[in-house]
């Protein structure tokens, strides 16, 4: 992952969580959760898989690793219907696995209301519904807040700061209000309450990390040494913000390049064969 210095953070948070879970002498006290914000394609569901990977053998595939996607799994109708499914369902996962791991993607385009269904799940309880959540981990992903985090980084870059040296808590509060009016935090009871555990910004991507992302993409299809040429047009699909005045931020992080890049490569193998 590139450009992305406060995630490394992740690591100690999944190992302060684990450490708890596994030693006889500690527990948790709540379930974790972990709150991820920032544009496009800037390494968001990236880390979450990680995460996966790093917990379970199977990672995302794990029975013990649930997905769920905004509008998809939650527009607004048939909405009670819905929750009450959601209840349900990690119930039903957290019973047979304790320290299963519950993604909720996109909440950006989730119908409000959704997450407080779950809030019991998050909050200090022994057990809800005779199940115990604390040693579970909720991860959201969502585009919140990823204007905010772009616009404060302009502004410690203004002030002398490093990218390298920025913190949580020069993100999690301005996150936080953002977040208190959108798509499914909207009024939520896990701001209200306090618990999200950590909010983790994703910082926009600037042209050197672009850069690593297209080679990262290269080599994964065995391109080791793209041409100055395949790099540019590769590059061309990148626009940058936040807007004319200041091209700093990739708009779109890596987000296009799983899709173009190999059409850049299909395109080159055709001149080469020509």
């Amino acid at each position: 992952m590139f450009g992305q210095p406060l995630v490394d953070e992740l690591v100690n948070i999944l190992h302060a969580h684990k450490e708890a879970v596994n030693d006889p002498n500690k527990s948790n006290k709540k379930a974790l959760v972990i709150s991820l914000h920032g544009w496009p394609g800037v390494g968001k569901n990236y880390a979450a898989t990680m995460i996966a990977e790093a917990l379970y053998v199977k990672g995302m595939h794990s029975k013990y690793v649930k997905l769920y996607m905004g509008k998809k799994d939650f527009d607004c109708s048939n909405l009670q219907q819905k929750k009450e499914d959601l209840v349900a369902t990690l119930n039903s996962i957290v019973k047979k696995c304790p320290k299963s791991l519950i993604i909720f993607d996109e909440i950006h385009d989730m119908c409000p209301s959704v997450l407080d269904t779950i809030k019991p799940m998050l909050d200090h309880h022994h057990a809800v519904d005779g199940i115990d959540y604390r040693d579970s981990i909720f991860i959201f992903i969502s585009n919140i807040g990823g204007q905010e985090i772009a616009t404060k980084l302009l502004e410690l870059y203004d002030q002398g700061a490093k990218r390298n040296d920025v913190e949580f808590h020069d993100f999690e509060p301005i996150i936080r209000r953002t977040a208190y009016f959108q798509g499914g935090f909207e009024k939520a009871a896990a701001i209200a309450n306090h618990l999200i555990d950590h909010y983790v910004p994703f910082l926009p991507l600037e042209q050197q990390h672009v850069e690593m992302c297209a080679l990262a993409e290269f080599r994964s299809h065995a391109i080791y040494h793209p041409t100055k040429e395949m790099m540019a047009e590769a590059l061309s699909v990148i626009t940058y913000g936040p807007n004319e005045d200041q091209p700093i931020f990739a708009n779109n992080g890596c987000k296009r390049f799983t899709r173009h890049i190999p059409y850049v490569i299909q395109k080159n193998k055709q001149k080469t064969e020509l």
